[in-house]
């Protein structure tokens, strides 16, 4: 009888006990199966899914067939899940959001015929070395790219993604940047360039940009004439010149100019390099920027809404 009744307890084989979490965001069914182990996506989610967290996991490879079963799919987080390889094998129309934080991914492969809605990209703390000029060619509604941490920054990167408002390239070892890195990108807002080994940026590089974001502490900058530009453009813009802080808020940090130091003038301001001996331009139009007077200056205020559990990535 005891054991009749131990049989009559065990779950089906056709009614598997769950091994994942379902609840229930904005009125999106929200499926979490973080940490549970997993190989490769449960071949049991609902296929009403639409956010579906599945970091933490052994996974290795992902591949984007494995979860096209999931057509209300928009929202996706791989975090921590020792991926070495991403395959866009399959197409995933409704995905804005994917996460792919802290993983070993040296390379990505082209995202934008897979996942044609992507809104959010982050791809920090991974390790890419070197990315294929095209990599985000047709991700033409990207709103917001994280790519923390890494190594890697073609020329051409982001003329497909013009509809960009947050850029994060901090901790990326950067030496430079390319001159026209954010040309055509109209509504950026908000610009991470903190903790590389940048001393310079190149005249013209933000162009007509009112860029109310902006972190470029712990770089070395080099006061010498050919800072001249940033020094400029950082007199004309101390409100928008900030210091990033773990867990804050943007729209809560204080405004911090002096942030910006020469690494080879004993702490002096960028701001305040006078330039002395340098052939300067007679007319500060020519440095190629909109300037504003402080009585006039807006924020622009970033109307993207976090969707759940994003990464702001922060740096």
């Amino acid at each position: 009888m005891s054991l009749l009744l131990l049989l009559f307890l065990l779950p089906s084989p056709s009614h598997p006990i769950p091994i994942c979490e379902v609840g229930n965001k904005d009125s999106q069914v929200e499926v979490n199966c973080e940490n549970k182990g997993l190989k490769a996506p449960p071949p049991n989610l609902q296929a009403d899914t639409a956010i579906l967290h599945l970091g933490e996991n052994p996974l290795g490879t992902f591949s984007m067939a494995s979860v096209v079963n999931l057509p209300h799919l928009t929202e996706l987080f791989l975090g921590k899940s020792q991926l070495t390889s991403l395959q866009a094998d399959a197409k995933l129309p409704r995905l804005e959001v994917l996460n792919l934080v802290h993983n070993k991914l040296r390379s990505l492969p082209e995202l934008g015929q897979a996942l044609p809605a992507l809104s959010i990209l982050d791809v920090s703390f991974n390790k890419l070395t070197s990315l294929p000029p095209n990599a985000l060619r047709g991700l033409s509604h990207l709103h917001e790219l994280y790519l923390r941490g890494n190594q890697t920054l073609p020329p051409e990167l982001l003329v497909p993604t013009p509809r960009l408002r947050k850029l994060n390239l901090a901790e990326n070892d950067l030496q430079e940047l390319p001159s026209e890195l954010l040309k055509g990108l109209e509504e950026l807002d908000t610009l991470y360039l903190q903790k590389n080994r940048l001393r310079t940026i190149p005249t013209g590089f933000f162009g007509m940009l009112l860029l109310p974001y902006a972190f470029f502490h712990n770089n070395s900058w080099s006061c010498d004439c050919g800072i001249l530009y940033f020094s400029r453009w950082l007199q004309d813009n101390p409100s928008n010149v900030y210091v990033w802080e773990e867990d804050v808020d943007i729209k809560a940090m204080t405004p911090d100019v002096k942030s910006v130091q020469c690494v080879d003038m004993n702490g002096t301001y960028v701001y305040k390099f006078s330039g002395d001996g340098c052939n300067i331009p007679g007319d500060r139009d020519n440095l190629d920027y909109d300037e504003y007077d402080e009585e006039q200056e807006v924020h622009v205020v970033n109307t993207v809404s976090s969707p759940s559990n994003v990464s702001t990535c922060g740096p």
